[in-house]
């Protein structure tokens, strides 16, 4: 039988998730583009970064950007250009 620190551990626990579901999604991660989004490195398939270096690199500059209130990253430069529609 459930005493009242159960029943309050069960209530704070519904809260929670309550709270959690009401949350919107910030996609704010990457997602693959068929190219490293830290190096640019075009041979990486469906992964986001081509090593172990680049994601921890990515990782700390991304934790740097949040903490400073600076815009999420964006694709190297070299990248950039070709993903980009041209000006005309």
């Amino acid at each position: 039988m459930a005493d009242e620190a159960d029943l309050a551990f069960y209530a704070e626990q519904g809260y929670l998730a309550q709270a959690l579901a009401a949350q919107p999604w910030r996609g704010t991660g990457p997602r693959p583009a068929g190219y490293c989004h830290n190096c640019g490195s075009a041979d990486v398939g469906v992964r986001l970064f081509c090593d172990r270096d680049c994601a921890a690199d990515w990782e700390y500059q991304d934790s740097l950007r949040r903490k400073l209130g600076l815009r999420p990253a964006r694709a190297p430069a070299r990248m950039a250009g070709a993903a980009a529609s041209p000006a005309r």
